[in-house]
């Protein structure tokens, strides 16, 4: 799972992203934070994969907090989000170390749950790599250069940076012919300025030609324009930096040019390392292949007769999963069995004797008490069992004539008056779908009778769009759905579901506290059935 923290002081634009991620990156788990102290005090805690900070936030902007998160050394992604109109505070953001920044006023906002996805997943590359190795002091200067059509800026650049920064060699590009024969040089350079008047050519033109050309190249970018969209696009380009050209703006391109090449020198040497170590991996795998080849033919023979015995293990295995299948099912068969029949008929004996004992005179009255209470121990017992055994009982009697009977039973026993109502085709239905619905309404009253209270039900099962439809209504207690389920107390609707569903049907359950329940089960008819008058 990927944990998101998202700092967002507006609910609907917070609803809207948990929305998109839990259609979109359900492996993402979302938590909101709607100020910049918590949001401080939840990355300080710790845990999170990926950080969401709006930059306008009710008591910290999200440069602060993104500062603040360099100076605690915190790696943790960060993905800024920002208004219509916010470019240059996003560019501000950028720099700061941000990995990438959306404007939430574009289609782009909804691209986020892809965005968080593969930023995680380039952290994670990025973590599990080898940790950077100290940079040796270098002793040649860094060749820099400079792309710039002006000759007032590049001969200001040149001059400043000879005097103070003598560690880097400037090699000017006026013109584009220039640039690349500059690029092609046996030489590479440590790194590129691209001026706000780059050889003639657009800016984001040239960043895209080194982006294809020496991609491994960090690139710093001057403009005369406070373009914050510009300067978005110039990092998304592949851009280390994007300075402004103002007044003293030469101190702050030296300070940022330092900084990229020492990084870079980092990531090369880095770089230098993993392939050496993949040098030598890829030579210990050839010596284990050589090696390998060599132990493969001198046990060809007993080889061959491991592949003949994993095929007769593969056998077996299928073979043992089908058997523990039906002993699944036998005891499927034998719990449906316990559920539907002795419980059932254990309900109505104990309601015969709590009637019996209300009303019978005190010798008999203890007797009888006796004896409810070992039919309540033995219902008990049979409902352990049950959730021991899934209960499955086979029926061979017509329907309508066994619902007659079943309800029939139902009202001597209980005491429950049961409406029914049965419009069914006259031929017979096949015997495993006439069992199904049979069981349905057999559990659901017993079910009436154990727990609703009411003193009347009503059964219906009639057809319709080439469906049996089987409802079972009463006015009693009802309960919550939810908390039934997920207790272990509700084998009964679970077996109702499953049996529903063996038969390809499907079943609704609806009740609430107070006001009743009702339960629907729909199964479709075989298509060799046609629907005659009852």
């Amino acid at each position: 799972m990927i944990s998101v923290l998202y700092a967002e002081d507006e609910p609907l634009i917070a609803s809207v992203m948990r929305s998109y991620l839990n259609r979109f990156a359900p492996e993402c788990t979302l938590e909101v934070v709607p100020t910049g102290r918590e949001c401080l005090a939840r990355m300080q805690e710790g845990g999170f994969d990926v950080l969401i900070l709006d930059l306008m936030l009710p008591d910290i902007d999200g440069l602060h907090i993104l500062g603040e998160l360099a100076g605690r050394g915190d790696p943790t992604p960060v993905i800024m989000v920002s208004g219509h109109g916010q470019t240059e505070l996003a560019v501000r953001a950028l720099r700061a170390g941000a990995v990438d920044c959306i404007d939430k006023s574009t289609g782009q906002f909804l691209q986020l749950p892809e965005i968080i996805k593969r930023v995680h997943a380039r952290h994670t590359v990025e973590q599990s790599s080898r940790p950077p190795i100290p940079v040796p002091v270098r002793t040649e200067q860094y060749r820099v250069m400079v792309i710039e059509d002006s000759a007032a800026i590049r001969t200001s650049l040149v001059d400043f940076f000879q005097s103070n920064a003598p560690q880097l060699a400037v090699t000017a590009a006026p013109t584009a012919s220039e640039f690349d024969r500059l690029l092609v040089e046996e030489k590479p350079f440590d790194a590129v300025i691209v001026g706000p008047a780059p050889a003639g050519l657009e800016a984001l033109d040239v960043l895209r030609q080194l982006r294809s050309r020496a991609a491994e190249t960090p690139v710093l970018m001057i403009s005369a324009q406070s373009d914050g969209e510009t300067a978005i696009a110039a990092f998304k380009l592949g851009a280390q930096d994007f300075i402004l050209l103002k007044e003293n703006y030469l101190p702050e391109v030296v300070f940022s040019i330092n900084n990229i090449l020492r990084h870079a020198d980092t990531e090369r040497r880095n770089a230098q390392l993993s392939r050496e170590l993949a040098e030598l991996n890829r030579s210990l795998e050839a010596q284990v292949a050589a090696r390998t080849g060599e132990l493969q033919a001198e046990v060809r023979v007993r080889q061959q007769a491991e592949h003949r015995a994993e095929e007769h293990a593969g056998r077996l295995q299928t073979l043992s999963k089908r058997l523990i299948k039906i002993q699944e099912d036998e005891r499927r068969a034998i719990a449906r069995e316990l559920h539907d029949q002795v419980g059932q008929m254990l309900t109505g004996l104990k309601f015969q004797l709590e009637a019996a004992v209300q009303g019978a005179v005190p010798p008999l009255r203890e007797r009888l008490a006796e004896s409810l209470g070992i039919a309540t121990d033995l219902l008990r017992h049979v409902r352990e069992l049950t959730q021991q055994f899934r209960p499955r009982i086979l029926d061979d009697l017509g329907l309508r004539p066994a619902l007659e009977w079943h309800v029939d039973l139902f009202q001597r026993q209980t005491g429950i008056k049961v409406e029914l109502e049965v419009s069914m085709p006259a031929q017979r239905q096949p015997v495993e779908l006439e069992t199904a619905v049979f069981r349905v309404v057999q559990e659901a009253l017993t079910n009436v009778a154990r727990h609703s209270g009411c003193t009347t039900a009503s059964v219906t099962v009639t057809t319709g769009d080439r469906k049996i439809l089987a409802e079972i209504t009463d006015r009693g207690r009802g309960f919550d759905l939810d908390t039934v389920l997920a207790s272990r107390d509700s084998i009964g609707l679970t077996g109702l579901s499953e049996r529903v569903n063996l038969a390809g049907g499907q079943l609704e359950i609806f009740s609430r506290a107070g006001q009743g329940t009702r339960i629907h089960a729909e199964f479709p008819l075989p298509p060799e059935i046609t629907i005659d008058s009852p």
